[in-house]
């Protein structure tokens, strides 16, 4: 059997990259690279199913699942997302997809290991065997040792505690170097370009005193070197972390600021052991997947566990996205209603606060003028135009078969798929609109209250 790994190719954080780096050490060749959103149209060259290593953020087209029947999945390092709950702009489904076939694929392919213990419970709730495994950075291997100086990476950690760790080590000897995991979106970048800059990244950490961060996917690949790691970070906020909290040094940023914190970064205490029962488990049970696959020469259909016909998925997963789409247009319009409030919130805190009537030139009452008028006609584009979007899909996928069917069934299938995804632009951009407002919101209302 051939091997292929998971890949969020148009991803903004080096994480995603991290992530499929660690799962390719398992293999002896990786032969497909897989779109994580996209999964239900993989296909191989041969119609041979290929092993995949599924640790994932499961993500942002919730709508595209199960997934294709060409991969032989290991589920282990699985992560659920709640956009919500992580405050992000996706889709307000929840596990809606993990039920009835969505559910069904994973326990015919289960135990499902999860990243972590929101997933598990949430999982088991909905039916689904499950059991926590850790995610699969745990599993990195150390990089080279080097001599690179002394230094410390500080990663994506807040400003303030930034600059305390500093003005800290100031005179020490010791460089702090500022470091994030964001990067631009390059859906083109190669395997051998992410490789690359996966592999310089981690041996950065690997040779550091110790890194500071605040982001999963460099405390988890640095417990897996050995590398001393500080998490700073209000934990408790983040589904994600349960139970790393446990594994980690860590303390939340108002308690660093304040001197709360007795980790030395000039010498750094060794991480704790906790990790390494979770790491062991999760190395065997890779590398007993990619031994039992080795000499499987099964075609697809031999090898699928899930046996659901085609039409049965296709009626379940259409069914489900009317469900779901009916549901975010609701969510759609209440978004849009608060936000309209906020933006008359605010309209009124500006007078409050002595801004709005106050015009100390002709310029400051033109640029108002044009505010309000903007303001309008955004309002106006708060909602989708369905039927236009309708047509728009269509235009692309060609008019529906004349006859009942299979293709009939797919061609819907397809088709609503398309709307869920447009959406998410919407959702993206009423995210942006709604953030904005509250910020501005709360800004006024602490100069109202700084004035009084």
């Amino acid at each position: 059997m051939k091997y292929g790994i998971l890949l969020n190719k148009n991803n903004l954080n080096i994480g995603d990259d991290i992530q499929a780096y660690a799962t390719a050490q398992f293999y002896p060749k990786v032969d497909y690279f897989i779109d994580r959103e996209n999964m239900l149209n993989f296909r191989t060259d041969d119609g041979e199913p290929v092993a995949v290593i599924m640790n994932a953020w499961y993500m942002w087209k919730k709508w595209n699942w199960p997934p294709s029947k060409y991969i032989y999945p290991l589920f282990v390092g699985f992560h659920y997302a709640d956009h919500q709950l992580a405050k992000q702009p996706g889709s307000p489904f929840k596990y809606e997809f993990l039920t009835g076939e969505g559910g069904a694929y994973l326990n015919a392919w289960g135990p499902v290991g999860t990243r972590d213990h929101f997933t598990e419970k949430n999982l088991k709730e909905n039916g689904v065997d499950a059991y926590f495994s850790g995610c699969i950075t745990l599993t990195l291997p150390k990089q080279k040792i080097e001599d690179r100086g002394r230094y410390i990476c500080v990663v994506d950690v807040d400003e303030k505690v930034t600059a305390q760790i500093q003005k800290q080590l100031k005179g020490s000897g010791i460089e702090v170097r500022v470091m994030t995991h964001n990067q631009k979106r390059n859906a083109e970048r190669t395997w051998e370009q992410r490789e690359s800059d996966t592999v310089e990244r981690l041996t950065e950490y690997q040779n550091a005193i110790c890194v500071v961060t605040k982001r999963l996917h460099c405390a988890l690949p640095c417990l897996a070197m050995e590398v001393p790691v500080l998490l700073v970070k209000d934990m408790t906020d983040d589904i994600r972390f349960d139970p790393y909290y446990s594994f980690l040094h860590w303390v939340r940023p108002g308690d660093f600021l304040k001197g709360k914190c007795d980790y030395d970064l000039a010498n750094p205490p060794e991480n704790k052991p906790d990790y390494k029962p979770v790491r062991e488990n999760l190395i065997k049970r890779c590398q007993e997947f990619v031994a039992s696959v080795a000499d499987d020469d099964r075609t697809a259909d031999e090898a699928k566990k899930y046996k659901a016909s085609e039409e049965t998925v296709l009626n379940w997963r259409i069914e489900t996205s009317e469900k779901a789409l009916d549901k975010w247009k609701q969510v759609i319009e209440k978004e849009a209603d608060d936000y309209l409030a906020l933006k008359a919130e605010n309209k009124k805190l500006t007078k409050e606060v002595g801004k709005s009537m106050k015009h100390t030139s002709l310029r400051d009452w033109a640029r108002d003028v044009y505010l309000d008028w903007k303001d309008k006609r955004a309002c106006k584009k708060l909602l989708p135009d369905y039927d236009s979007e309708w047509k728009k899909i269509e235009a692309q996928i060609g008019k529906a078969p004349e006859s009942d069917g299979i293709e009939k069934l797919r061609y819907e299938d397809k088709r609503i798929r398309r709307m869920l995804t447009r959406l998410l632009d919407f959702a993206g951009r009423d995210f942006r609109w709604l953030r904005a407002e509250r910020r501005e919101r709360d800004r006024l209302k602490k100069e109202l209250k700084q004035k009084q």
